[in-house]
């Protein structure tokens, strides 16, 4: 273990999805699965097109590009479905997500699993996985109807814990999370994911501007034991 990224934490605070999850390649293509599902042939610029959409806007585009006769509520509702089905069936962890864990809950330091995704498809997924047991607690942003672009999920993760922001470690890879937990004051350890690749703001791609951001990376948590 690499003691000095944990001196002095009091609380470790993890994102799900690309963090200690591998899941963003599911996030990436569930756009394209749902459309064959139903029998629609989905063009090369789908991704580029809905990624920065939210579950209304992508059921919108879907009725108007692709004419999916349907509403926008059963498009959300059958999307879901879908991505239930990944999360509850068949998502796996992230190289050394389980090990590190267990390395911070047999050094008594309280984890919380602070994530955009839904839930139910949290519960579903971490307890399949037997993975709920490392953290003391689970918070969405729909729990707090907010967003990684607010500070607010990563502070409750903190307060809970009984920590102040300096006191606190997040381990993310998405950029605009590590730039929100920064400039509350978090320390933050990024963790590498393909998805990291993408030129989110050309012409420097994701991951060379997480490095000029995070206090420590890894490339995956085994690098810290």
């Amino acid at each position: 273990m690499k003691k000095s990224i944990l001196d002095g934490i009091k609380c470790a605070v993890f994102d799900m999805d690309g963090t200690i999850l591998d899941s963003m390649t599911m996030w990436h293509t569930i756009a394209d699965k749902y459309l064959m599902s139903i029998g629609k042939t989905p063009r090369e610029d789908l991704w580029d097109n809905v990624k920065r959409l939210n579950m209304v806007e992508t059921a919108e585009y879907f009725i108007s590009d692709y004419g999916v006769e349907k509403t926008v509520e059963e498009i959300g509702i059958e999307v879901e479905k879908l991505i239930m089905k990944f999360y509850a069936e068949s998502l796996q962890l992230k190289e050394g997500a389980e090990d590190f864990l267990r390395e911070l809950n047999e050094r008594k330091i309280p984890c919380v699993l602070a994530t955009a995704t839904e839930r139910s498809c949290v519960l579903a997924c971490m307890k399949r996985l037997d993975c709920e047991k490392y953290f003391s607690h689970i918070i969405t942003c729909l729990d707090l109807n907010t967003s990684k672009s607010q500070p607010l999920i990563f502070e409750e993760s903190a307060r809970r814990c009984g920590a102040k922001p300096e006191e606190s470690l997040v381990f993310e890879d998405a950029l605009h999370a590590i730039r929100t937990a920064k400039k509350a004051g978090f320390k933050v350890c990024a963790v590498y994911d393909a998805s990291n690749e993408e030129l989110t703001e050309p012409p420097l791609t994701d991951w060379e501007r997480i490095l000029k951001l995070c206090d420590v990376n890894c490339k995956n948590l085994t690098e810290l034991l």
